[in-house]
């Protein structure tokens, strides 16, 4: 069951995934650097959730689902105009 664990870490999490995505485009507006985004995106929530002592859930485990998701906000973000290229 600790899929639903993960979920459920997901959605607790897509608020915040949402507003550091839109600081972090309105921080960095240059088009081509997804990679290195996303790549700061994970330092920034790794090392917040790397606080937490009691965690379920390690961040290596919850990072795969965690990254799809923000990819998904970042495609949505982009098809619907919100990041201008």
């Amino acid at each position: 069951m600790q899929y639903l664990i993960i979920i459920r870490a997901v959605l607790a999490l897509l608020p915040a995934v949402v507003e550091a995505v839109k600081v972090l485009e309105g921080a960095f507006p240059v088009a081509g650097q997804g990679a290195a985004k996303l790549a700061a995106l994970r330092s920034i929530i790794e090392a917040a959730y790397n606080t937490v002592a009691d965690a379920t859930l390690s961040f290596e485990k919850l990072w795969p689902a965690l990254q799809s998701a923000i990819g998904a906000v970042v495609s949505l973000a982009n098809s619907t105009g919100l990041f201008k290229k």
